[in-house]
């Protein structure tokens, strides 16, 4: 397929790469080709590296929401579904934790130190940390079971064996 191709060529710019194999994802998913599972896995490594070359928040928000169509803020959830669909359960776990991960790392980078903040203005360094924990917190909520509640999962669910 052209358009796998063209994603998977590894001299070309990263930017040209992601929106070459979103085209090869919408591809494949609108004519039900068994290339799609591959096509979101090809994409969640060159998003991991498109996020990874940005030097700044800027720059990195730009490169992703640059792309014609790309909807890079359910790339994991939609390729996990594809998994699903097409029997491979165990891909669609791997497709979501690279998700989590990529967003986890994120997280991270975002962390800073506020302690010259903290020297000059105290109020506004105490706001600041409460909003930098109450994401922070958001964000790790993402794979707790709904609710609190954990669910248990029906044997002979292909999941759950």
């Amino acid at each position: 397929m052209l358009v796998q191709a063209s994603s998977d060529k590894a001299g070309g710019a990263l930017s040209i790469r992601f929106e070459a194999v979103l085209r090869w994802v919408n591809v494949a998913v609108k004519w039900s080709d068994v290339s799609a599972t591959e096509a979101y896995r090809t994409a969640l490594q060159i998003l991991e590296a498109l996020i990874a070359s940005g030097s700044s928040l800027e720059s990195r928000h730009t490169r992703l929401t640059s792309a014609r169509g790309s909807r890079t803020d359910t790339l994991s959830v939609d390729g996990a579904a594809c998994a699903i669909a097409s029997g491979n359960p165990e891909l669609a776990l791997e497709l979501l934790e690279q998700g989590r991960s990529m967003l986890l790392a994120q997280a991270g980078k975002y962390r800073t130190r506020v302690d010259d903040l903290k020297a000059l203005y105290p109020a506004l360094a105490e706001e600041f940390q409460t909003i930098s924990r109450n994401m922070e917190a958001s964000v790790m909520e993402i794979g707790r079971p709904i609710g609190g509640q954990d669910f248990a999962l029906a044997s002979g669910d292909p999941i759950s064996e």
